[in-house]
């Protein structure tokens, strides 16, 4: 019996810790100001990646549908003028923590970062990264590389990955996935995983682009994996994340980071319920969706299908399916606020 009890306890330790997510969506930010000396954000302390301006904080937020970390907060915004040459570089970095903990690699798990990024037509023409993981505070430690182009016209958005090679032929490109098209000037979802392999150089660092979230991760098919070898993370190493200027320009925002794709993806799993936005919010218990206003209600399911529509004073009673859901409100003086329920 103590055994079985024992055994309950550290699997809802390990699934809560699974569920664990640190979120930034630059939402007290001050709009205008600088994304470096915001929540321990900072320059590289590498001399050749510290030049050009830090990043800016831009208002309003990036819409994605059905991902948990969208349309809340600001965006910070990527300069295509700066790092056009490498003597105008300029690197932030963010370690990832939860609470206390700063987040490393262990063997056998994934640690996933997803946010939604818009790429500006202006960018660079030629491959250049702008997210990238990062192990070091001193040194270049980068392992998983995200970069971006455009076409010529600057209507078309071309993205390649690789774990730490910046040299054509080692990064795996998107124009490799049949079918897949994408735009600049418009939002787009990514997913940028690392897989930490037991053994040497050969853990595996991959890539959803714009991935359906009704679907499961096996199912996503929008995926790039990276071919090029290099050094493992070390296990004791802190995990943080760049945000590099190098031409390209962007607008960055709701970012994730956790080891589980639900809890990343869909907030399933985490302690977050509720979603604030200004003075209006968004739950649910049950069936039952209360917002914090009066006006009109629409209610869309995960792949973008309206479900419901409904004028609401606070508290309207469903007979919607088990599920999470985006809720996009309208109140009586025409404010819209959109946000993430689970019916259960």
């Amino acid at each position: 019996m103590k055994k079985s009890i024992l055994l309950s306890l550290l699997c809802v330790t390990a699934m809560s810790l699974n569920a664990q997510v640190f979120v930034e969506n630059f939402k007290t930010a001050n709009v205008g100001g600088n994304l470096e000396g915001y929540n321990n954000w900072y320059v590289s302390l590498k001399a050749t990646e510290a030049y050009g301006v830090s990043p800016k904080i831009s208002e309003g937020a990036l819409f994605y549908t059905g991902y948990y970390g969208s349309n809340i907060g600001n965006v910070a915004e990527l300069d295509s003028v700066v790092g056009t040459t490498s003597a105008t570089q300029r690197i932030s970095t963010k370690v990832i923590k939860f609470e206390n903990d700063t987040l490393k690699a262990v063997a056998g798990e994934k640690i996933y970062t997803a946010f939604m990024v818009n790429i500006s037509q202006h960018s660079n023409r030629s491959y250049r990264d702008f997210f990238t993981y990062e192990g070091s505070k001193t040194s270049s430690s980068t392992r998983g590389r995200i970069f971006a182009k455009v076409n010529t016209a600057g209507d078309n958005l071309f993205l390649a990955l690789s774990k730490n090679s910046s040299t054509a032929g080692q990064y795996i490109e998107s124009t490799s996935i049949p079918g897949l098209t994408l735009a600049t000037e418009i939002n787009h979802l990514l997913v940028f995983c690392y897989e930490t392999i037991e053994g040497d150089d050969n853990d595996i660092i991959s890539l959803y682009i714009d991935p359906d979230l009704s679907k499961t991760e096996a199912e996503q098919t929008n995926k790039l994996i990276a071919s090029d070898v290099a050094t493992d993370y070390g296990l004791t190493a802190g995990l943080g994340i760049n945000l590099r200027q190098r031409g390209i320009g962007a607008q960055v925002g709701g970012i994730r980071i956790g080891k589980s794709w639900d809890a990343v993806l869909l907030g399933v799993g985490t302690d977050t319920k509720q979603i604030n936005i200004d003075d209006n919010s968004i739950y649910s218990y049950g069936k039952t969706i209360v917002i914090n206003g009066i006006g009109n209600v629409t209610i869309y399911n995960l792949t973008g299908s309206e479900v419901l529509s409904s004028k609401i004073t606070g508290k309207l009673e469903t007979s919607l399916n088990q599920g999470l859901y985006i809720v996009r409100f309208i109140d009586n003086n025409g404010k819209v606020v959109s946000g993430k329920v689970e019916i259960k």
